[in-house]
């Protein structure tokens, strides 16, 4: 039987074919006129040998909408999909390529020759508009078929892919966000990555995508105007970014839902961004490995901005159909408030990564997905991240979680955003490092960095205290927009102590 999560897209296509459905700059796609692009697109891709269980590999130079186009072609033809977007942040392309093991590479920029056949995005995407529409074939996807290898961003070591089977995206997109099918949706961020999979929710609902290209905060800004009401997915430092912009500090007309994660955010940042713009909120704590895993709701937002503010340092609790679990060293659950590992348990875990059996051995233990993050829940059932367990500074033996340090630090007026990693000390074995941006338009004062600090001693411990600080005018970022820890741990092993 083919694949739920291919038909029933291909079926809200059909069901929906005179509506817009994909825009990009002036041109807008209906729903029937992307269903016949992308069967069309298929069509290019069988006769260059690509079937089900095919390796398929696509290299973009940017959020185009023909990334979409190849990924429901890959889908309807029951390819494995790798997706990259190439940029100035992407490193291991070589490795990627590689790794997946892909019969066929699709891109729109240079990438280096690892053997597979290689063919043009914009050639095959002409190709396919010059044939006659015909009609369908079969979809050739079936659940247990792997329908994408996704890869992790790599910050501590080299990227491992991530395999997800039809039946897991299937199961993804089982929990549907409703509030969002009554909106347009700006996609903004990597459509390689979150942005590619919640544009298809999109379709599935009925709803626009509306692709904004490179993201800036006044084309943003003018995108919800002009589209309103609109919802989204920002990254955090995408919200701390139109935070610090004047023109958008305090308002976003048209912005009615927003979805934000990657990377753990700033209460007193969240706070700030849930008052001055109002609208709908949510956070989803999730993986590559794992999807979805705890949701922050609309409601928890309002209540976190209200009489209760520690819900805002929250990633909320889990969502329907998913078992979360906070876990210690030998696997046993800890009571409540105790810092453990957390664990999960759903259909929508992956089914291993990628050609690493010994490492899929070690994070998936008799269903449950070890995270690698570290957290804890409250009596509510709230989880509240307190690391990841490759990130713990380890000094003179004791953790030091880097989130509560960053926190503290963020509060600091003259800091925007607060990123702490940890590197060798002769002294206590490891030390805490901190890189700080400064708030838009203001030079820090000599002494900001040592309040800063003073903030976490007084609100945590001495050992959490920083010995080295950097002021950065940006930190820099991945290319799924979350702090490049690997670049600032090097950074910091080779600057004096």
């Amino acid at each position: 039987m083919a694949a739920r999560y291919v038909t029933e897209l291909v079926g809200a296509f059909e069901r929906h074919a005179g509506r817009p459905a994909l825009g990009s700059g002036p041109v807008v796609l209906e729903f029937q006129d992307v269903l016949d692009a992308s069967w069309r697109l298929a069509g290019v891709l069988g006769d260059a040998g690509i079937g089900r269980g095919s390796g398929l590999a696509c290299v973009a130079g940017t959020n185009r909408p023909e990334v979409l186009l190849v990924r429901i072609a890959a889908h309807l033809r029951g390819a494995r999909l790798t997706q990259v977007l190439a940029g100035p942040a992407l490193y291991g392309l070589d490795f990627i390529l590689r790794d997946c093991r892909p019969d066929l590479v699709v891109h729109d920029v240079p990438v280096p020759d690892t053997g597979a056949r290689r063919l043009d995005l914009d050639e095959a995407v002409r190709e396919a508009g010059g044939r006659a529409a015909g009609g369908p074939v079969s979809v050739g996807a079936r659940d247990d078929d792997v329908a994408r290898v996704t890869y992790t961003g790599g910050t501590t070591g080299r990227p491992k892919g991530v395999a997800s089977t039809f039946g897991a995206m299937a199961a993804r997109n089982s929990v549907r966000p409703t509030a969002w099918a009554k909106t347009d949706y700006l996609s903004v961020t990597s459509l390689a990555q979150r942005s590619g999979g919640r544009c298809l929710e999109q379709f599935r609902a009925g709803g626009r995508v509306e692709i904004v290209e490179p993201f800036g905060t006044r084309e943003f800004a003018a995108a919800c105007l002009r589209l309103g009401p609109v919802s989204t997915y920002l990254t955090t430092s995408m919200v701390y970014r139109l935070l610090d912009d004047p023109v958008t500090a305090h308002g976003l007309p048209g912005l009615e839902v927003i979805s934000y994660g990657d990377s753990p955010v700033h209460p007193q940042r969240l706070r700030e961004a849930v008052t001055r713009w109002g609208g709908r909120w949510r956070q989803g704590y999730g993986t590559n490995e794992a999807g979805v895993i705890c949701r922050l709701t609309p409601a928890d937002h309002d209540a976190g901005v209200g009489g209760r503010p520690e819900l805002l340092a929250s990633v909320g609790r889990p969502v329907d159909g998913v078992e979360a679990e906070i876990r210690d060293e030998r696997g046993r659950a800890v009571a409540a408030g105790h810092t453990g590992e957390v664990w999960t348990r759903s259909e929508a875990v992956m089914s291993g990564y990628w050609g690493r059996p010994a490492l899929t051995a070690e994070v998936l233990r008799d269903g449950w997905l070890r995270t690698g993050d570290l957290g804890h829940v409250d009596a509510e059932g709230y989880l509240y991240l307190d690391d990841r367990a490759a990130d713990v500074v380890m000094v003179d033996g004791d953790n030091v979680y880097c989130l509560p340090v960053e926190a503290a630090l963020a509060r600091h007026p003259a800091v925007a955003q607060a990123v702490v990693v940890g590197r060798h000390s002769d002294l206590t074995g490891e030390e805490v490092c901190a890189f700080l941006a400064p708030t838009t338009g203001t030079t820090p004062s000599p002494g900001a960095a040592d309040e800063a600090c003073d903030l976490v001693e007084r609100e945590l411990a001495r050992a959490h205290r920083p010995t080295a600080v950097f002021w950065l005018r940006e930190i820099p970022l991945t290319p799924r927009g979350k702090p490049d820890k690997r670049r600032l741990r090097a950074r910091a092993a080779t600057a004096p102590s």
